[in-house]
């Protein structure tokens, strides 16, 4: 059996990930090794409905399974998160390796951002003269966002500048947030703007540049703007972005190959690190070598590409949307799915899987909230394509992971795994197999959305269906007996018979009728007249076979339909249900005579006769045993 690896990670750092990614298989490759990747999208505040059921695919994995784990934690949002891996870790005692965010009793490898940023902000107070400056944070609690407003404040301090405290804003690492947040800030200060902007990232700086223009502004001309990570949209930007650049493929191998070290029992550093560096772009008015403005150009033509693609992708999405929303039932659903993405699959590509939290669509379960923040014991393939061909579905325990693993392939492989969750219950997982290139684009996110979203109504969807059949359920029922009434016969019992005549079967029908009945009701009362009906009913739901249909069709009159052999069965089925009728009758005691009235009628292959024909037979033949009861009791009805 191959090592496995298993990989923490948050799927908004794309642009990180494909290049630590890369890393990290290159040497995996060497050794044969399969990484399992789990990654997430939670955000913000740790208590936010959405969080609890993405950090759920963090839970799913046992981490003793694995002979190694790589935490890419700097990009990990939720400390909750990462608190639960180190622990996990501890626990069981497994090699492990964090990069870029230092974490205690497991190894570090990563760049120090700390020298490119101190180097830049310098640059900025020395060739540009700034001295009111901003800075914009990641999340307040992280450990590389707090280093970089250090480097920031340490250059200031050298300088004889100081950074107010109101000058800090929250941009948590994202672009709204932090659109949003300069926004504000700018109307508290009647636009008035500092020297520069000091983004903990590149993608905040983008969204400070956005925001400004937004107010019409212009950078660097009206304020100087700066970023973090040097990532390629920033460096394809207008104005290019100044920033700081840090190896992250090569952390990507390190990272990898410290961690074989560790698995083969060698003694590895417990902190290993780069230096990072500044690059000077356009965004603080310095200039770029053509090379760099080059390489702009050709983002703007590969933009043109990827606008094509995302309309392609935006396609392919709106397609799932339309087919899976008007499904209601779970076998329809596998059926539905399996087909439609053997049918397409550009997204996820040839080998891929849509595991289902066991359950979820059960009617049993469907007034329930689905477990809520964890996964449940067992997981269901709905899709699983293997060379772009559907395969048999699947249950199997959810701690296994893959419904089906090959461990011992001559290659090394990337499982992915997503979770698939709304922002009230977990819905399941893809995996995603060798196929990363929609890892690299925020895209995958919403791919991840729409099908939760999607299988979240189809759920919704089998629920008002189970819902709805329970209501014709109820108007099809006799309340007093159970049986079907009036309105169960014509939608029921008769297309029931009309289906056998079209199948070439005999069927056949009995009718009930009560002797008596008004006697019972005036002598003995209506309750006892309810007993009545429901003694008898109970006769016939003790006689009749499983697939035989029964209804209370009037007051005291009873039918009952179903296929059967000749006219002989039917007669059969006639004498048991007397004779349990009269064992019934013992055991309750009853006050009142019961006695009751059948007639039987055989509807045969190729006749034409309408239920309602048959029925006035069986009615017939009824009567003639009625009038033969009434003869011996000596008295009229």
């Amino acid at each position: 059996m191959k090592r496995r690896v298993a990989l923490f990670a948050n799927g908004w750092a794309n642009e990180y990930m494909q290049l630590v990614l890369e890393g990290i298989r290159k040497r995996a490759a060497e050794d044969n090794i399969d990484i399992f990747a789990f990654v997430n999208y939670s955000s913000g505040p740790e208590n936010k409905p959405e969080n609890i059921n993405a950090k759920a695919i963090f839970q799913l994995p046992d981490v003793s399974q694995f002979e190694g784990v790589i935490l890419l934690g700097n990009t990990i949002n939720l400390n909750s998160e990462r608190e639960y891996l180190a622990r996990q870790i501890q626990k069981h005692n497994v090699p492990s390796v964090s990069l870029e965010y230092e974490m205690d009793g497991i190894p570090f490898l990563g760049t120090e951002t700390y020298t490119g940023v101190y180097d830049l902000v310098t640059h900025l107070i020395q060739v540009h003269k700034a001295k009111d400056f901003v800075f914009v944070s990641g999340p307040t609690d992280n450990q590389e966002s707090q280093l970089r407003l250090k480097a920031t404040v340490d250059a200031m301090k050298k300088a004889g500048l100081r950074l107010s405290p109101s000058n800090i804003l929250k941009g948590e690492w994202s672009y709204f947030d932090t659109y949003d947040a300069v926004i504000a800030w700018m109307n508290t200060r009647n636009n008035k703007l500092p020297d520069v902007f000091v983004c903990a990232n590149d993608e905040m700086a983008i969204a400070v540049c956005s925001a400004l223009d937004n107010r019409g502004f212009r950078v660097p001309q009206d304020a100087m703007v700066t970023g973090c990570d040097c990532i390629a949209t920033g460096q394809q930007f207008s104005p290019i972005l100044s920033t700081v650049a840090r190896g992250w493929d090569k952390v990507g191998y390190d990272g990898m190959d410290l961690l074989v070290r560790e698995m083969n029992g060698e003694e590895v550093p417990t902190k290993t690190t780069y230096p990072s560096y500044a690059v000077i772009g356009e965004s603080c008015g310095c200039s770029v070598d053509e090379e760099r403005q080059a390489n702009r150009l050709r983002s703007v033509l590969n933009a043109f590409r990827g606008k094509k693609e995302s309309s392609v992708n935006e396609w392919h999405f709106r397609f799932l949307d339309e087919v899976l929303a008007k499904l209601d039932s779970i076998t329809e659903l596998k059926v539905t799915m399996n087909g439609n993405f053997a049918y397409d699959h550009s997204f996820e590509g040839a080998n891929f899987m849509i595991c289902i939290v066991d359950d979820f669509f059960s009617a049993d379960e469907i007034d329930n909230v689905v477990n809520n923040g964890a996964y449940t014991e067992n997981m269901e393939t709905y899709v699983h394509l293997v060379d772009g061909m559907p395969q048999w579905h699947i249950v199997y325990p959810s701690k296994q992971l893959l419904a089906v693993y090959d461990g011992e392939t001559p290659e090394s492989h990337l499982y992915m795994f997503l979770p698939l969750h709304t922002d009230e219950k977990c819905v399941g997982y893809a995996v995603f197999i060798d196929e990363v290139r929609s890892l690299y684009e925020q895209t995958l996110y919403t791919w991840a959305r729409h099908l939760s979203q999607d299988l979240d109504r189809v759920r919704q969807n089998i629920r008002l269906e189970v819902l709805n059949q329970k209501l014709i359920d109820i108007s099809m029922t006799d309340p007093l007996t159970g049986l079907r009434n009036r309105s169960g016969c014509e939608s029921i019992a008769f297309p029931y018979l009309q289906k056998c005549q079209q199948d070439g079967k005999t069927g056949a029908m009995i009718f009930a009728d009560i002797n008596r009945m008004k006697m019972i009701n005036d002598k003995y009362g209506h309750l006892h007249g309810d007993i009545a009906l429901c003694t008898v009913a109970d006769a016939i739901k003790k006689t009749l076979p499983q697939d035989w249909i029964a209804v209370r069709y009037g007051g005291d009159e009873f039918i009952m339909v179903g296929e059967c052999q000749d006219i002989s069965e039917a007669e059969d089925i006639k004498n048991e249900l007397a004779a349990n009728l009269e064992v019934l009758k013992g055991e309750r005691n009853l006050v009142f005579p019961l006695t009751v009235s059948f007639g039987a009628v055989v509807m045969h292959p190729g006749e034409t006769y309408s239920p309602e024909e048959y029925l006035r037979k069986a009615d017939e033949s009824m009567y003639i045993m009625k009038q033969h009861y009434h003869q011996i009791d000596g008295m009229d009805k």
